[in-house]
């Protein structure tokens, strides 16, 4: 088993390890960072102080579903009306702002749906269950004491026969039947069949052991007879049963997958930088988090540490000379609220990232071969790549962009040795405290010489001429400040180049960048900063209403005018 190795120069100073065991353990589509996982679950533990703050906290909301479970204590366990509940959990308070008016109309939305079904004959419980593990000396990874929690809203029977954890998502239900061997509900079940009552510390005193509940009630303490985990889509009102078991049968699912995923996660030592550098204490300190600062070419660190990517900047600012910037529209999206009539995944949109994918899966499936035109899908169809399927209507012009793309295939290039897709490059702006993620289409090494490549397609018949390319394709000027530093690539960047190539169902164009060219250079630091400088300093994310509201998927929560911030 590895031992998790404490940050240098640092205290822990409770011993306790607490992990909320399901969520802990859940895949994360972005890809988290397992250490970051590791030094969490450690309560108490402390940072020597360094250049920047260890943790610097936005106080509005950042979690989608923060809002909805506030709403449903105040109506579950004080028997609040649900309007009155809604009005106190976005109201204004010492510690955060009054909710945004977006966040509190999918709250709203939520929460209509949440209570739309329920399992009868079970009760809100109003403490978490918390399985508690007590050693009588410090273990190999230094811990005296193990407390495992679960997220969700807990139920149970009056007669506390029965426990269920719901688990609010907000998205629509996979549908699919859950797989045996997850370790993520092996280890919350086995929480929710063998927990006891407790209450949670407060997030001023994480370091303090949870406390028992002794009152809580012989149906509370009592080891019920079945487990059910239920998942409940927030978007429809569905529900998706994950687990129905015996303790015994969740005590043996827990052993075989459960504990062996939980003991390798709490002892976790792989850095991954990225979107969870945002809010980590060790952000400052991490040896795998590359730093530059005067990326975005601010120097303000008074402002709450966040992540930043073009997408962020676009989201925010717009696209050059159209009146389209929306500051909701970047908080909305940042939020991760549900694109609840997929506005944002057009033909246009899946088809794109069909090509994309069709061109990886050859490049991973045959390096070093160059693309050929007839490794082109047959158009005449629908066809898929990934998880991408390209509807009927667009599929032609998907293939003769994939086609396209064998004019500038790297591999066509006997120097290329190797390629690689969808990297993320992540640096910590120290002047911004800011972390920039920039996700590359294509990176690869020509030679000695690191080159970013960006790929795009672009239907149009007469698409108009780029007079400012690093303005048009701000991910360009992006990736001209990072490959321009060898902070940023870790190597010799004097031959390195940025590449655009746009495909075409006519052909294709590839336009090459010196990223080290002074004049180059200049302009890409004024777009950079262009997108984020009025973002960084903006604290209210006010809606913009405009033409741009017709295709804007956040258009369905956003509530530009609104004086009540929960007014459906």
């Amino acid at each position: 088993m590895p031992v998790w190795t404490p940050p240098d120069e640092s205290t822990w100073t409770s011993g306790l390890i607490r992990v909320f065991a399901g969520s802990f353990l859940r895949p994360d589509r972005r890809g988290g960072c397992a250490y970051k996982g590791a030094l969490k679950a450690r309560a108490g533990i402390r940072l020597a102080p360094g250049p920047l703050p260890s943790y610097k906290a936005d106080p509005r909301t950042g979690f989608n579903l923060g809002p909805l479970g506030d709403t449903l204590d105040l109506i579950e366990y004080e028997g609040i009306e649900p309007e009155e509940a809604l009005r106190r959990s976005m109201a204004a308070t010492r510690e955060r702002p009054e909710a945004d008016p977006g966040l509190a109309a999918w709250t709203r939305f939520a929460l209509e749906r949440y209570l739309e079904g329920g399992t009868p004959g079970l009760l809100p419980v109003s403490h978490s269950w918390v399985l508690v593990t007590r050693l009588g000396k410090p273990d190999n990874r230094g811990a005296r004491r193990y407390e495992q929690c679960v997220w969700g809203r807990p139920y149970a029977s009056a007669d506390g026969r029965v426990r269920e954890l719901r688990v609010p998502v907000a998205r629509e239900l996979l549908g699919a039947a859950a797989q045996a061997d997850r370790a993520d509900l092996a280890a919350a079940a086995q929480v929710v069949a063998f927990g006891e009552p407790h209450r949670l510390p407060d997030r001023f005193h994480w370091h303090e052991n949870a406390r028992p509940v002794p009152d809580a009630g012989e149906a509370a303490r009592r080891q019920p007879e079945e487990v059910r985990i239920t998942e409940v889509s927030c978007l429809d009102g569905q529900r998706h049963e994950l687990l129905r078991e015996s303790p015994e049968e969740v005590r043996r699912r827990y052993a075989a997958h459960g504990l062996p995923a939980l003991a390798a996660a709490v002892s976790a030592s792989a850095f991954t930088p990225g979107h969870d550098c945002e809010d980590c204490k060790y952000t400052p300190r991490c040896p795998a988090l590359k730093r530059l600062g005067g990326v975005l070419g601010i120097e303000d660190l008074t402002r709450p540490r966040r992540t930043w990517s073009v997408t962020n900047g676009r989201s925010y600012v717009g696209r050059p000379g159209r009146d389209e910037g929306c500051p909701a529209r970047e908080r909305l999206r940042r939020l991760r609220l549900p694109d609840r009539e997929a506005r944002a995944l057009t033909p246009q949109v899946i088809r794109g990232h069909a090509v994309h994918t069709w061109i990886q899966e050859r490049h991973e499936a045959r390096p070093g071969i160059a693309c050929r035109p007839d490794d082109a899908p047959d158009g005449r169809s629908s066809w898929s790549a990934g998880r991408w399927t390209v509807p009927r209507e667009q599929a032609d012009l998907g293939a003769r962009m994939v086609a396209a793309h064998a004019r500038h295939c790297p591999y066509k290039l006997s120097t290329v040795a190797e390629t690689a897709h969808e990297q993320t490059l992540v640096v910590h702006d120290t002047a911004a405290d800011v972390v920039v993620v920039a996700k590359t289409d294509m990176i690869y090494r020509d030679g000695s010489s690191w080159v970013y490549r960006e790929t795009k397609t672009d239907a149009r018949r007469n698409p108009p001429q780029e007079d400012d390319i690093l303005r048009e394709r701000p991910q360009l000027a992006l990736a001209v400040l990072l490959l321009g530093t060898s902070t940023a690539i870790g190597e010799d960047i004097s031959t390195a180049r940025v590449e655009l190539e746009v495909l075409r169902p006519h052909g294709a164009r590839l336009t090459v960048i010196d990223p080290l060219d002074p004049e180059v250079r200049a302009s890409a630091r004024q777009v950079v900063l262009d997108l984020s400088a009025d973002w960084h300093a903006d604290t209210t994310a006010l809606a913009r209403p405009g033409p741009h509201c017709q295709s804007c998927e956040m258009a369905v929560w956003c509530r530009p005018a609104s004086p009540d911030a929960t007014e459906g």
